[in-house]
C-alpha cells in the first residue's frame, strides 16, 4: 500500500499546527485553519478510501 501522498500531506498539516501552536501569529491561524484542518480531513479520507478499496479486493468485506 502506497501511502506517499497521505503522508507528505499529514506532515505539512502537522507542520502548520506545530508552527501555529508554537508561535501563535495571525497569518499561522489563517494557514491553520484554511489549510491543516482541510488537509487532516482530505488525507484521512483518502486514507479510509485506500483501505477500504485494498480490503475489498482481497475480499474482506465482501463484493461491492
Amino acid at each position: 500500500m502506497n501511502l506517499t501522498v497521505q503522508a507528505v500531506g499529514a506532515i505539512i498539516a502537522f507542520l502548520v499546527t506545530t508552527l501555529f501552536v508554537l508561535h501563535p501569529a495571525p497569518l499561522l491561524m489563517a494557514l491553520f485553519t484554511f489549510v491543516a484542518q482541510p488537509l487532516f480531513l482530505i488525507v484521512g479520507l483518502m486514507y479510509v478510501a485506500r483501505v477500504l478499496r485494498e480490503l475489498r479486493e482481497k475480499d474482506v468485506l465482501g463484493p461491492r
